[in-house]
Protein backbone atom coordinates (compact mmCIF):
# COMPACT_ATOMS: atom_id res chain seq x y z
CA UNK A 1 0.00 0.00 0.00
CA UNK A 2 1.27 3.21 -1.33
CA UNK A 3 0.63 6.49 1.53
CA UNK A 4 -2.42 8.50 -0.07
CA UNK A 5 -2.51 11.71 2.47
CA UNK A 6 -1.92 12.84 5.51
CA UNK A 7 -4.16 15.18 7.86
CA UNK A 8 -3.96 16.41 11.64
CA UNK A 9 -4.65 14.14 14.19
CA UNK A 10 -6.72 17.30 15.96
CA UNK A 11 -10.19 17.15 17.18
CA UNK A 12 -12.86 20.27 15.84
CA UNK A 13 -11.46 22.16 18.52
CA UNK A 14 -8.06 21.93 17.99
CA UNK A 15 -7.66 19.05 20.89
CA UNK A 16 -5.46 15.94 20.95
CA UNK A 17 -6.12 12.97 19.73
CA UNK A 18 -4.46 9.66 21.07
CA UNK A 19 -4.24 7.47 18.24
CA UNK A 20 -3.93 4.58 19.93
CA UNK A 21 -6.38 5.35 22.78
CA UNK A 22 -8.84 5.60 19.73
CA UNK A 23 -8.57 2.39 18.01
CA UNK A 24 -8.41 0.57 21.47
CA UNK A 25 -11.99 2.32 22.52
CA UNK A 26 -14.39 -0.19 22.30
CA UNK A 27 -14.88 -3.68 21.39
CA UNK A 28 -16.74 -3.13 17.86
CA UNK A 29 -12.91 -1.88 16.43
CA UNK A 30 -11.52 -5.26 16.22
CA UNK A 31 -14.49 -6.29 13.82
CA UNK A 32 -13.88 -7.17 10.57
CA UNK A 33 -13.59 -5.59 7.88
CA UNK A 34 -11.34 -3.58 10.68
CA UNK A 35 -8.34 -5.17 12.50
CA UNK A 36 -6.16 -3.68 15.29
CA UNK A 37 -2.22 -4.73 13.85
CA UNK A 38 0.31 -3.75 16.20
CA UNK A 39 0.32 -0.15 15.64
CA UNK A 40 -1.72 0.26 13.29
CA UNK A 41 -5.25 0.25 12.56
CA UNK A 42 -6.27 -1.35 9.30
CA UNK A 43 -9.65 -1.22 7.48
CA UNK A 44 -11.83 -2.33 4.44
CA UNK A 45 -13.76 0.15 2.67
CA UNK A 46 -15.73 0.58 -0.13
CA UNK A 47 -14.42 3.80 -2.49
CA UNK A 48 -15.61 5.19 -5.08
CA UNK A 49 -17.45 1.49 -5.78
CA UNK A 50 -14.10 -0.17 -5.27
CA UNK A 51 -13.19 -2.50 -2.32
CA UNK A 52 -9.98 -0.81 -0.58
CA UNK A 53 -7.96 -1.41 2.04
CA UNK A 54 -7.02 1.52 4.31
CA UNK A 55 -4.17 1.46 6.99
CA UNK A 56 -3.57 4.41 9.11
CA UNK A 57 -0.87 4.83 11.58
CA UNK A 58 0.07 7.99 13.34
CA UNK A 59 3.18 10.24 12.83
CA UNK A 60 5.67 11.35 15.40
CA UNK A 61 4.68 15.13 13.88
CA UNK A 62 0.94 14.63 15.60
CA UNK A 63 -0.86 13.70 11.80
CA UNK A 64 -2.79 10.59 11.04
CA UNK A 65 -1.54 8.75 8.15
CA UNK A 66 -3.49 6.82 5.50
CA UNK A 67 -2.21 4.44 3.19
CA UNK A 68 -4.32 2.68 0.82
CA UNK A 69 -3.95 -0.21 -1.92
CA UNK A 70 -4.70 0.61 -5.58
CA UNK A 71 -5.15 4.02 -7.57
CA UNK A 72 -7.31 6.65 -6.38
CA UNK A 73 -8.87 9.41 -8.78
CA UNK A 74 -9.63 13.15 -6.77
CA UNK A 75 -13.20 11.91 -6.61
CA UNK A 76 -11.47 8.76 -4.89
CA UNK A 77 -9.31 10.57 -2.39
CA UNK A 78 -12.12 12.91 -1.19
CA UNK A 79 -14.34 10.15 -0.41
CA UNK A 80 -11.62 8.60 1.25
CA UNK A 81 -10.71 11.85 3.73
CA UNK A 82 -14.06 12.17 4.50
CA UNK A 83 -14.01 8.21 5.40
CA UNK A 84 -10.91 8.72 8.16
CA UNK A 85 -12.40 11.92 9.61
CA UNK A 86 -15.90 9.82 10.21
CA UNK A 87 -13.60 6.96 11.15
CA UNK A 88 -11.43 8.96 14.14
CA UNK A 89 -14.61 11.09 15.14
CA UNK A 90 -12.41 14.36 13.63
CA UNK A 91 -15.27 16.44 13.37
CA UNK A 92 -15.81 15.97 17.20
CA UNK A 93 -14.96 18.56 19.85
CA UNK A 94 -13.82 17.02 23.03
CA UNK A 95 -11.86 20.25 24.12
CA UNK A 96 -14.69 21.33 26.11
CA UNK A 97 -15.03 18.15 28.14
CA UNK A 98 -11.12 18.39 28.50
CA UNK A 99 -11.45 21.70 30.04
CA UNK A 100 -13.49 20.25 32.88
CA UNK A 101 -11.18 17.15 33.93
CA UNK A 102 -8.21 19.42 34.65
CA UNK A 103 -8.75 18.74 38.60
CA UNK A 104 -10.67 15.74 38.24
CA UNK A 105 -9.15 12.86 40.17
CA UNK A 106 -11.11 10.62 38.22
CA UNK A 107 -10.69 11.40 35.07
CA UNK A 108 -7.77 14.09 34.29
CA UNK A 109 -5.88 11.63 32.52
CA UNK A 110 -8.15 11.56 29.80
CA UNK A 111 -7.14 15.14 28.93
CA UNK A 112 -4.31 14.37 26.66
CA UNK A 113 -6.13 12.86 23.96
CA UNK A 114 -8.13 9.72 25.03
CA UNK A 115 -12.14 9.40 24.77
CA UNK A 116 -12.39 9.71 20.74
CA UNK A 117 -15.20 6.29 19.90
CA UNK A 118 -13.55 4.72 16.68
CA UNK A 119 -16.80 4.50 14.52
CA UNK A 120 -17.86 3.00 10.90
CA UNK A 121 -17.58 4.87 7.84
CA UNK A 122 -21.31 4.99 8.00
CA UNK A 123 -23.85 5.44 10.59
CA UNK A 124 -25.54 2.25 9.20
CA UNK A 125 -23.20 0.22 9.78
CA UNK A 126 -22.43 1.44 13.14
CA UNK A 127 -26.21 0.60 14.10
CA UNK A 128 -26.01 -2.66 12.79
CA UNK A 129 -22.76 -3.75 14.09
CA UNK A 130 -24.40 -2.83 17.39
CA UNK A 131 -28.03 -4.80 17.02
CA UNK A 132 -25.48 -8.06 16.53
CA UNK A 133 -24.46 -7.29 20.34
CA UNK A 134 -27.61 -7.42 21.64
CA UNK A 135 -28.64 -10.36 23.83
CA UNK A 136 -25.64 -12.74 22.56
CA UNK A 137 -21.80 -13.92 23.78
CA UNK A 138 -19.05 -12.38 21.45
CA UNK A 139 -18.46 -14.98 20.17
CA UNK A 140 -21.65 -14.67 18.02
CA UNK A 141 -21.06 -11.27 17.35
CA UNK A 142 -18.53 -12.14 15.14
CA UNK A 143 -20.00 -14.75 14.04
CA UNK A 144 -22.42 -12.74 12.42
CA UNK A 145 -20.50 -9.86 11.57
CA UNK A 146 -18.06 -11.90 9.55
CA UNK A 147 -20.90 -13.56 7.69
CA UNK A 148 -21.99 -9.86 6.70
CA UNK A 149 -18.68 -9.58 5.37
CA UNK A 150 -18.32 -12.20 3.43
CA UNK A 151 -21.99 -10.75 1.80
CA UNK A 152 -20.12 -7.71 1.32
CA UNK A 153 -17.08 -9.31 -0.86
CA UNK A 154 -14.55 -7.92 2.45
CA UNK A 155 -16.01 -4.73 2.82
CA UNK A 156 -19.35 -4.34 4.74
CA UNK A 157 -22.32 -4.40 3.37
CA UNK A 158 -24.65 -1.38 2.24
CA UNK A 159 -28.43 -1.05 2.82
CA UNK A 160 -29.00 -1.68 -0.91
CA UNK A 161 -27.13 -5.34 -0.58
CA UNK A 162 -28.73 -6.38 2.70
CA UNK A 163 -32.68 -5.06 1.78
CA UNK A 164 -32.37 -7.07 -1.40
CA UNK A 165 -30.70 -10.37 0.70
CA UNK A 166 -33.43 -13.12 1.14
CA UNK A 167 -34.82 -13.92 4.74
CA UNK A 168 -33.13 -17.12 4.60
CA UNK A 169 -29.65 -15.90 4.54
CA UNK A 170 -30.02 -13.98 7.82
CA UNK A 171 -31.22 -17.21 9.52
CA UNK A 172 -28.99 -19.73 7.96
CA UNK A 173 -25.99 -18.00 7.03
CA UNK A 174 -25.79 -15.51 9.07
CA UNK A 175 -27.64 -17.00 11.90
CA UNK A 176 -28.71 -13.93 13.39
CA UNK A 177 -31.96 -15.14 14.69
CA UNK A 178 -34.36 -12.45 15.44
CA UNK A 179 -31.80 -10.05 14.55
CA UNK A 180 -31.85 -10.83 11.30
CA UNK A 181 -35.89 -9.08 10.51
CA UNK A 182 -34.56 -6.27 12.13
CA UNK A 183 -31.48 -5.23 10.33
CA UNK A 184 -33.35 -6.37 6.99
CA UNK A 185 -36.75 -3.80 7.73
CA UNK A 186 -33.74 -1.19 8.59
CA UNK A 187 -31.50 -1.36 5.38
CA UNK A 188 -34.80 -1.83 3.16
CA UNK A 189 -35.85 1.41 5.12
CA UNK A 190 -32.66 3.05 4.26
CA UNK A 191 -33.12 2.05 0.99
CA UNK A 192 -36.57 3.48 0.10
CA UNK A 193 -35.80 6.72 2.09
CA UNK A 194 -38.00 6.02 5.20
CA UNK A 195 -35.10 5.93 7.42
CA UNK A 196 -32.00 8.83 7.71
CA UNK A 197 -29.68 7.44 9.93
CA UNK A 198 -27.06 9.84 8.15
CA UNK A 199 -29.42 12.70 9.39
CA UNK A 200 -28.75 11.62 12.62
CA UNK A 201 -24.94 13.05 13.10
CA UNK A 202 -24.45 15.84 15.24
CA UNK A 203 -24.10 18.58 12.51
CA UNK A 204 -27.71 18.18 10.85
CA UNK A 205 -29.06 19.63 14.08
CA UNK A 206 -30.49 17.44 15.85
CA UNK A 207 -30.91 17.41 19.48
CA UNK A 208 -29.55 14.71 21.70
CA UNK A 209 -33.65 13.36 22.64
CA UNK A 210 -35.04 13.29 19.58
CA UNK A 211 -31.64 11.38 17.92
CA UNK A 212 -32.80 9.06 20.66
CA UNK A 213 -36.15 9.14 19.76
CA UNK A 214 -35.31 7.99 16.21
CA UNK A 215 -32.89 5.42 17.33
CA UNK A 216 -35.57 3.83 19.65
CA UNK A 217 -37.72 3.53 16.84
CA UNK A 218 -35.66 1.52 15.33
CA UNK A 219 -36.28 -2.37 14.87
CA UNK A 220 -34.06 -4.22 17.47
CA UNK A 221 -32.67 -1.03 18.86
CA UNK A 222 -33.48 -0.83 22.80
CA UNK A 223 -32.22 1.71 25.26
CA UNK A 224 -28.89 -0.29 25.41
CA UNK A 225 -28.79 -0.46 21.53
CA UNK A 226 -29.50 3.68 21.27
CA UNK A 227 -26.66 4.93 23.58
CA UNK A 228 -24.33 2.99 22.28
CA UNK A 229 -25.01 4.59 18.85
CA UNK A 230 -25.23 7.84 20.14
CA UNK A 231 -21.53 7.80 21.76
CA UNK A 232 -20.39 6.12 18.51
CA UNK A 233 -22.21 9.20 16.79
CA UNK A 234 -20.51 11.66 19.56
CA UNK A 235 -23.73 12.20 21.57
CA UNK A 236 -21.96 11.57 24.67
CA UNK A 237 -24.96 11.77 27.16
CA UNK A 238 -26.54 8.55 27.69
CA UNK A 239 -24.76 5.96 29.54
CA UNK A 240 -23.84 2.78 28.03
CA UNK A 241 -25.67 0.11 30.46
CA UNK A 242 -25.10 -3.80 29.97
CA UNK A 243 -24.21 -6.99 31.27
CA UNK A 244 -20.53 -5.92 31.03
CA UNK A 245 -20.65 -1.64 31.99
CA UNK A 246 -22.79 -2.65 35.30
CA UNK A 247 -20.36 -4.83 36.94
CA UNK A 248 -17.40 -3.40 35.94
CA UNK A 249 -18.48 -0.17 37.95
CA UNK A 250 -19.67 -1.56 40.57
CA UNK A 251 -15.43 -3.13 41.11
CA UNK A 252 -14.18 -0.41 40.09
CA UNK A 253 -16.71 1.95 42.37
CA UNK A 254 -16.15 -0.53 45.45
CA UNK A 255 -19.97 -1.42 45.38
CA UNK A 256 -21.85 -4.65 45.81
CA UNK A 257 -24.91 -3.04 43.97
CA UNK A 258 -26.56 -0.16 42.47
CA UNK A 259 -29.20 0.84 40.53
CA UNK A 260 -29.16 2.25 36.77
CA UNK A 261 -30.17 5.54 38.37
CA UNK A 262 -28.16 5.68 40.92
CA UNK A 263 -25.12 5.21 38.60
CA UNK A 264 -26.29 7.53 35.94
CA UNK A 265 -26.60 10.35 39.38
CA UNK A 266 -22.73 9.69 40.31
CA UNK A 267 -21.78 11.04 36.34
CA UNK A 268 -24.91 13.70 36.07
CA UNK A 269 -22.19 16.18 36.59
CA UNK A 270 -20.63 15.63 33.54
CA UNK A 271 -23.51 16.63 31.80
CA UNK A 272 -23.00 16.21 27.59
CA UNK A 273 -20.15 13.90 28.33
CA UNK A 274 -21.97 11.65 31.15
CA UNK A 275 -21.55 8.62 29.05
CA UNK A 276 -18.68 9.49 27.88
CA UNK A 277 -16.96 9.68 31.29
CA UNK A 278 -18.61 6.95 32.67
CA UNK A 279 -17.11 4.50 29.18
CA UNK A 280 -13.63 6.08 29.95
CA UNK A 281 -13.79 5.33 33.97
CA UNK A 282 -14.12 1.51 32.75
CA UNK A 283 -11.66 1.25 29.85
CA UNK A 284 -9.16 3.33 31.66
CA UNK A 285 -7.03 0.41 32.25
CA UNK A 286 -7.33 -1.28 28.63
CA UNK A 287 -4.28 0.15 27.96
Amino acid sequence: MKRAFAMALRGAGGEPVDFHRTIHSHGLASLAPGRIDGNAYERVVRVAGTVRRLRFTAGGDGTLHVHASGALGSAGLLEMQAIARRIFRLNDDLAPFYATLADDPMLAWAASGAGRLLASPTVFEDVVKTICTTNCAWSATVRMNDALVELGEGAFPDAQLLARTPERWFAQRARMGYRGPYVRAIAQGVTRGAIDLDGLVPERGLDDEETEQRLLALPGVGPYAAAHVMQLLGRHRPLVLDSWTRPTYLRIAGKKQATDRTIRRAFARYGRYAGLAFWLTLTRDWL
